[in-house]
This record gives C-alpha cells, sequence and structure tokens, in this order.
C-alpha cells in the first residue's frame, strides 16, 4: 500500500496482528508491485539482520523505519492486482533510475537555501555556496530515497 502525502509517496506493508493493524514503511523494490491484498506474511531476518517480512510470493520486504498503528498520513493509495505482462511493465518503468531521481529530487530545492544559509553565517565565497549546495542537495536526495519513498 503507498500513502501520498503532499509531495512525499512511501510505501507501507499493512500488516494484520494480534493487537490490530500496524503499518511498516518499507524500502522500494520491484518485487512490491507483485504483493496481492490479504497475502500471507511471516517475520524474518534479512540479509543485514534487520527485521524483514517474507510475503507470500518469496518476496522480501526491508522495513525503511518505525511501525505505526495509526493510519499514516496522506492518502492511501492501493495498487491494483495486475497480470504478468502489466507487472513486467510496471517493474521496467517504476524500477528505473531515472524514475527515482526525479521522485526523489523535490527535496533537493532545499541545497541553495541551505548554501545561501551557510554564507551568511560563516561567509566564504562562490565555491564554498556551490559546495555546501551540492552536499545539502546530495543529502536531502539520499535521506530521501532511504526513508522508502516509492516510485510507483
Amino acid at each position: 500500500m503507498r500513502f501520498q502525502h503532499r509531495m512525499r509517496s512511501r510505501g507501507y506493508l499493512e500488516v494484520h496482528e494480534s493487537g490490530g493493524r500496524t503499518w511498516y514503511p518499507v524500502y522500494f523494490h520491484t518485487g512490491l508491485l507483485a504483493i496481492v491484498p490479504d497475502a500471507d506474511a511471516c517475520m524474518s531476518k534479512s540479509v543485514l539482520g534487520r527485521r524483514a517480512f517474507v510475503v507470500e510470493p518469496g518476496i522480501l520486504a526491508v522495513p525503511s523505519g518505525r511501525r505505526r498503528t495509526s493510519l499514516p498520513p496522506g492518502a492511501p493509495l492501493d495498487a491494483p492486482p495486475l497480470n504478468e505482462s502489466d507487472l513486467r511493465t510496471r517493474s521496467e518503468r517504476f524500477g528505473s533510475l531515472r524514475r527515482r531521481i526525479m521522485l526523489d529530487a523535490p527535496a533537493a530545492v532545499a541545497g541553495p537555501f541551505i548554501g545561501l544559509l551557510w554564507l551568511i553565517v560563516d561567509g566564504g565565497g562562490f565555491a564554498q555556496f556551490v559546495a555546501v549546495s551540492l552536499l545539502a542537495a546530495v543529502t536531502a536526495v539520499w535521506w530521501s530515497a532511504i526513508g522508502g519513498s516509492d516510485p510507483s
């Protein structure tokens, strides 16, 4: 399940536990597009030793943040069940690096503002402005990517 909140889109795995429903933000990969509603999942460990879910068709979903017991912010968008050709087409389209960067790039807008703030506080010249702006923009894109953004 994906939640769209303002400019941020994030994928969640909805889990029915004994205490009710919980949502885990997950890192996106194209295998998540194949998950059907009400698929069985079991708790497991990922390669890195972190908690992970193995969902029915053998898909590994690694959480990208803490679990939520309340509905995540934004509008829930549930993906429709896909046949094999649609799944392949969507996987190629949404799994591309270009699509991921386009989704995460709006966070980079803050880079020049942080660079300008750095110049006001610390001084420096144009080279320092460019360096701080690039570093802030790359960090913002990276932070957005590891936060579990969902390009689907």
